[in-house]
């Protein structure tokens, strides 16, 4: 009977693990952040708290110490769900961060962290270069696969009103396997922000990895009394729509959102992020 237990278990999670990766690719990045979440995962030429996950170049933009956390429960799925936290400290020398995110549950996970730093050049140019750690795991049966690679971000603001964004992820292909070849994707995005007013950010970006088809974002923010966002934004590849908004309350602000997919329905997301010093 054990055996027999045993080997249901393992065919249910094999089963379980395909639809998984069917609808997820080994290392896939994915925007953090409510902010993002909201602008259907517009990040690249927008400096805020997540940018020490997002494009670690618009870290050098920030002031003081803040932390944060990040779920989204991807498409309503245990499975495919993201828990993420960072930490940043900007200093005179540069901007300093660390981050974590964890994918997946006990059948298949994965984690990745990344330590990060960023520093302008001048007024109106921003680097930043992130070491990361990757851990895949396939239950116990299977093990466990370490590697590492890194993030370069560069962020260029020729005037208050526009900033450019360009983030590789993985830039040097790694394997995860000898036997299939699979690869860690390596990925390059590039965004443009304009502020019309104080209040008011349309931002949009192109991201394409070496095997897909690009992909194009677009989105907008809109700021209320200065405590309240509103946020909307539209994908392609395949075609998604994200609602968001947040809320600051003194040093704490919260940012909520949603994305859809016609087919495989809503992805909420909630983040908090706490200013330990201005």
């Amino acid at each position: 009977m054990k055996i027999m237990r045993k080997t249901a278990l393992g065919i249910a999670g094999l089963v379980l693990l395909t639809r998984l990766m069917q609808l997820h690719a080994a290392g896939e990045f994915r925007p953090l952040g409510g902010r993002a979440a909201g602008m259907a995962g517009i990040s690249t030429a927008i400096p805020d708290y997540w940018s020490a996950a997002n494009n670690q170049a618009g870290n050098a933009w920030n002031q003081g110490l803040f932390c944060g956390v990040y779920f989204e429960n991807r498409y309503m799925l245990r499975e495919l769900s993201y828990k993420a936290l960072f930490f940043t400290a900007c200093t005179r020398p540069g901007a300093f961060s660390f981050n974590c995110v964890y994918f997946g549950t006990g059948i298949y996970s994965e984690l990745k962290t990344g330590l990060a730093y960023a520093r302008k050049f001048g007024k109106h140019l921003s680097a930043g270069l992130q070491l990361d750690y990757y851990r895949f795991r396939i239950s116990e049966d299977y093990g466990s696969k370490n590697i590492f690679n890194c993030e370069l971000g560069l962020m260029f603001s020729p005037s208050k009103q526009i900033r450019i964004g360009f983030h590789c992820v993985n830039p040097v292909p790694v394997k995860l396997s000898e036997t299939s070849g699979e690869s860690i994707p390596s990925l390059f995005r590039l965004g443009l922000a304009y502020n019309f007013t104080g209040d008011l950010v349309v931002s949009a970006e192109i991201e394409k990895d070496p095997l897909s088809k690009a992909c194009g974002r677009i989105g907008a923010e809109y700021r209320f009394a200065k405590i309240l966002s509103a946020r909307v934004g539209i994908a392609s590849g395949p075609f998604r729509l994200s609602m968001g908004a947040g809320i600051v309350m003194s040093r704490f602000s919260l940012d909520f959102a949603s994305e859809y997919n016609q087919v495989l329905g809503f992805s909420p997301a909630i983040s908090l992020q706490y200013q330990l010093r201005k």
